[in-house]
C-alpha cells in the first residue's frame, strides 16, 4: 500500500513539473502538399481522414485561410513571416527565433528551400533535428535527396513508404522532446502527400476504387452538397462556379477505369497522410504533451492540375537512373496502358480530378484565384482553444505563423542575427482568433506568384493574370469569384491596385 501511495506521489510531482516548469505551448505545424479545398472528411470530402476529422471536431476550422499558391513560396513565407520565394540572408525562421527563447525544434518531411543539407538545409535554419527530403517532389518508395540532419541517406526498409516514415520520424522527435520536460518545442511536419507522383500501397488503392465510378463532375456535386449540409459553406455566398474550361465531360472521356484508379491512388495517399497524423497525435498523448500543444494543419496550395513527362521536372532522376541500370522502365506521365501507383510509374492525378478536389473554388495550384491560394485550416489546442468544434470565417494566412509563434513563445523578433540585419516580418498574430477574439479584417494580404497577382483587404479581392486588367470580387458575398465587379467599382480597384504596387513596385 505504501509503495502504491509513493508511486502516485512521484507521478503527481512529475506532472506538476511538466505542467508548470514552462507554461508556453508546444507548437506543431502540419503542412500537406498539393491538396484540394474539400479533400478532408471534415471539409466535405469522401476520403477517410478520421484523425484530422477528430482534430477538427475538437478544434477550430478556418474557411478563409490562405497560402501563396505554390510549394516553395508557401514554405518560405510560412517559416519567415515575409512574403518570399525563398529564405534569404536577411530573413529568419520561426525555428531560429524560438530557439533563442529555449524552444526545442525539429522538422520531418519536405524542405524545398535549398538542395545541400550541409549548406542551406533546415539545420542551418534553426532546426535541431531533421529527417526528410530537400527537393520538392520524388518517389514515395525511393525519395530523391532523402536526408537525416546534414547527410543524405537511403530508405531503411523493404516496405519503405515516405508518408508513413514521416509520421514515424515525427513521433520519434516528439519522444525526444519529452526527455527535456522544462523546454517547449516547435515542430514542423511537411508531408509530400498528395503531391505527384501517384504512389500508394495497392491494398489502400483497392479500398477507394469504387468511390469514383461516376467521375469528377459527380464528385464535385456530391462534395458541394456535403459542404452545404455540414455548414462549411452556404449556397448564397459560395455559389458553385461553372466548370473550368479545360475540364472534360466525364461521359466523353476514354480510359475511364485508368482515370478512376488515379483518383483512388490520390485518395489512398491522403488516407495514409491522415494515418501518419494519427501516429503523431498518439506520440503527443503517450508522452503527456497533447493538452498543451497547439496543432495547426494547413495546405501549401490548392489541388494540382499538372500532367507529367520527361523526368518529372528533375524529380524522378534517381528512379530513372536505377531503372536504366537494372534493365527496367519507369512510365512517366499519362500512360493509359499502365496502371499507376507502383514504384515503376510516375504520374499525376491531372486537371479533371483536381477541379473536383478544389470544390467549390476556381482554378488550381500556381494561380492565386481561390482554388490555388486558399487552404482549409484546423487549429487544435485543448489547453487554450476557445472555439472547440466551431467553424470560423475569420481570415488568416501562412505568413501569420511568425507573429503567432512569437506571441505564444514570448519571443522578440530580432533586428539582427549572426551579424546580419534582419528585415521586418509582415505577419499578424492569429492568437486572438484561436483564443476567442477577433482579427483585423482590413489587414491586407498579398499574392504574387509568377504571372498571377492578387490582394485581399476587408471583403474585397483584386486578382489579375500578368499585366492584364484587375478583376474585383466581394468575397463576403461571392467567395467563389463568380461576379467581377471591377467595371462598377473602379475607385476601389484603383486604391487596392496602388496598395499592391507599393508592395511589388517592380511589377508596374
Amino acid at each position: 500500500m505504501r509503495s502504491n501511495i509513493l508511486s502516485i506521489v512521484v507521478a503527481l510531482i512529475g506532472s506538476v513539473v511538466w505542467l508548470h516548469a514552462d507554461d508556453r505551448p508546444n507548437i506543431l505545424v502540419i503542412l500537406t502538399d498539393d491538396m484540394g479545398f474539400s479533400d478532408l472528411g471534415c471539409f466535405g470530402g469522401e476520403i477517410d481522414t478520421p484523425h484530422l476529422d477528430s482534430l477538427a471536431e475538437n478544434g477550430l476550422r478556418f474557411t478563409d485561410f490562405y497560402n501563396t499558391s505554390r510549394c516553395w513560396p508557401t514554405r518560405a513565407t510560412l517559416l519567415s513571416g515575409v512574403y518570399s520565394n525563398g529564405i534569404k540572408g536577411a530573413q529568419v525562421t520561426i525555428a531560429e527565433v524560438l530557439r533563442t527563447v529555449g524552444y526545442q525544434t525539429a522538422l520531418a518531411g519536405k524542405w524545398h528551400l535549398g538542395m545541400d543539407p550541409a549548406v542551406d538545409g533546415p539545420i542551418q535554419r534553426g532546426f535541431d533535428q531533421f529527417y526528410g527530403t530537400m527537393t520538392g517532389a520524388g518517389s514515395f518508395w525511393d525519395p530523391m535527396t532523402l536526408t537525416r540532419n546534414t547527410e543524405f541517406v537511403s530508405p531503411d526498409s523493404a516496405d519503405f513508404y515516405y508518408t508513413e516514415k514521416i509520421g514515424r520520424e515525427a513521433a520519434i522527435q516528439i519522444e525526444r522532446f519529452a526527455e527535456k520536460r522544462d523546454q517547449p518545442f516547435f515542430q514542423y511536419v511537411a508531408f509530400t502527400a498528395a503531391h505527384w507522383p501517384l504512389h500508394a500501397p495497392e491494398a489502400s488503392i483497392q479500398k477507394y476504387l469504387d468511390r469514383y465510378n461516376d467521375g469528377w463532375e459527380a464528385l464535385r456535386r456530391q462534395r458541394y452538397q456535403r459542404m452545404l449540409a455540414m455548414g462549411i459553406i452556404d449556397e448564397a455566398s459560395w455559389p458553385l462556379p461553372e466548370l473550368e474550361p479545360s475540364v472534360q465531360a466525364w461521359e466523353t472521356v476514354d480510359h475511364q477505369a485508368w482515370r478512376i484508379r488515379n483518383m483512388a491512388i490520390y485518395a489512398a495517399m491522403v488516407d495514409h497522410m491522415d494515418q501518419a497524423v494519427g501516429d503523431i497525435v498518439s506520440a503527443l498523448k503517450r508522452t503527456g504533451q497533447f493538452e498543451n500543444t497547439l496543432i495547426l494543419y494547413l495546405h501549401d496550395n490548392g489541388a494540382c492540375s499538372e500532367h507529367l513527362s520527361g523526368n518529372g521536372w528533375n524529380t524522378a532522376n534517381n528512379v530513372l537512373e536505377w531503372a536504366e541500370k537494372n534493365g527496367k522502365t519507369v512510365k512517366v506521365g499519362d500512360h493509359y496502358d499502365v496502371p499507376m501507383g507502383g514504384p515503376l510509374t510516375y504520374g499525376s492525378v491531372g486537371h479533371n480530378w483536381a477541379h473536383a478536389q478544389n470544390t467549390p473554388l476556381r482554378r488550381y495550384k500556381a494561380n492565386v484565384h481561390e482554388g490555388g491560394a486558399s487552404t482549409p485550416a484546423i487549429a487544435h489546442w485543448p489547453r487554450k482553444l476557445a472555439r472547440s468544434g466551431e467553424i470560423t470565417r475569420q481570415r488568416g494566412h501562412v505568413v501569420d505563423l511568425m507573429a503567432t509563434c512569437l506571441e505564444l513563445g514570448r519571443a522578440n523578433y530580432p533586428t539582427q542575427m549572426n551579424g546580419k540585419a534582419i528585415r521586418p516580418h509582415e505577419s499578424i498574430s492569429l492568437v486572438p482568433v484561436i483564443t476567442g477574439g477577433q482579427q483585423a479584417r482590413q489587414h491586407p494580404y498579398y499574392f504574387n506568384h509568377g504571372r498571377s497577382h492578387a490582394l485581399i483587404q476587408g471583403d474585397w479581392k483584386i486578382v489579375r493574370e500578368g499585366k492584364g486588367a484587375w478583376a474585383l470580387y466581394n468575397l463576403l458575398k461571392d467567395r467563389t469569384e463568380t461576379k467581377d465587379l471591377a467595371s462598377s467599382k473602379t475607385n476601389r480597384v484603383a486604391q487596392m491596385a496602388r496598395l499592391w504596387m507599393k508592395r511589388y513596385p517592380a511589377e508596374k
